[in-house]
Formats: structure tokens, C-alpha cells, sequence
């Protein structure tokens, strides 16, 4: 996914500055996609750059001037190719499963514990997903797709706990190499 592509999907719906978009992601596109204002003012520039947002400055009638940015007509061209587009198989860096390819280093009775506190964050993080404000139109869809993939990771962890506690415990009195 490309934050400048999420940057032109936002300022479509209304101009903003870079500290609303900011906001917007966090509250809005949290589970799918996250940016901080140190990554979104140089996406902002280069999108201006490539003709597709002008800026507006709003004068300083009280504190610090503000950029608006305003999407043009080739952003929205922009945007409505990339959203058309077929994204790519997800290849995510995953700490979930990249803890779980090395669970060999614990020994079997962590194991198990290790799976369900992880399972528990996770379950956690629905709740909270869950709890938190519906967006509008397409992007509750998104957000009901990324409860649904915690969910799978959920599933999938608590059967990896029930497996771990069907498994056998090694024989403690064979000598270690």
C-alpha cells in the first residue's frame, strides 16, 4: 500500500492539513494503515510535486500559518487507477508469526503460555476495534476485514495452544548431548 495513495483517498473527501490527515489515519484507517507527520509531509510534497494536491496557505490570523492541501483533478485520476489496480499478496512484517516460527527456544510448557498471551493481545485488540467509532462507507468494510484477519490469527494461536498441551512432555532422563 502506498501512503501517498491513502493521503489522495483522504483529501478527495476534503481538503486537510497535514496534522488532519494524521488525525484522520490514526482514527479512521488504524488497523490497516498507519503514518506518522514525519512520513506524511514529505508524501504531501511529492505529491504536490507530481501535480496531484496544491497547497493553499491559510495566513496566521492567530499562531502559526497552515498548509492546506487540496486534491487535484489528476489526483483523483491518480487515485481512482490505484484503487482499481489489484494490490499485491500481502507481505507483511508479522512479529506474531515471526515470534511463533521460534518457539523451538522455549521449553514445551512456555510454549504453550507464550501462545496465549499472545492470543490475548490479540483478542484485546478486537475488543478494542470493536469498541471504537464505525467509519463510513468503504472503510468500515476495511475495518471488518482487519477484525476478521485478527480473528483467523486468533484461531489459528489457540489451536497451536491445544496442540501444545495434547503434546508429550520430553523424557527428562535422557542425556543431553
Amino acid at each position: 500500500m502506498s501512503l501517498p495513495h491513502v493521503l489522495l483517498g483522504l483529501l478527495a473527501e476534503a481538503p486537510s492539513t497535514g496534522y488532519d490527515l494524521a488525525r484522520a489515519i490514526q482514527e479512521e484507517m488504524d488497523p490497516v494503515w498507519r503514518a506518522e507527520l514525519s512520513q506524511i509531509y514529505p508524501a504531501l510534497g511529492r505529491l504536490r510535486r507530481a501535480g496531484f494536491v496544491v497547497l493553499r496557505v491559510l495566513g496566521p490570523h492567530r499562531g502559526p500559518r497552515r498548509n492546506l492541501y487540496r486534491v487535484t483533478a489528476a489526483g483523483r485520476r491518480e487515485l481512482r487507477r490505484w484503487v482499481a489496480e489489484p494490490a499485491p499478496a500481502p507481505r507483511a512484517k508479522d512479529a506474531v508469526l515471526a515470534r511463533l516460527a521460534f518457539l523451538d527456544y522455549l521449553p514445551p510448557p512456555e510454549r504453550r503460555a507464550a501462545v496465549l498471551g499472545q492470543e490475548t493481545v490479540i483478542a484485546d485488540e478486537i475488543r478494542r476495534l470493536r469498541a471504537g467509532r464505525v467509519p463510513r462507507g468503504y472503510r468500515s468494510h476495511a475495518l471488518r476485514g482487519a477484525v476478521e484477519r485478527l480473528e483467523s490469527v486468533r484461531r489459528f494461536l489457540r489451536a497451536r495452544a491445544a496442540e501444545e498441551s495434547r503434546r508429550p512432555l520430553p523424557d527428562k532422563s535422557v542425556a543431553r548431548r
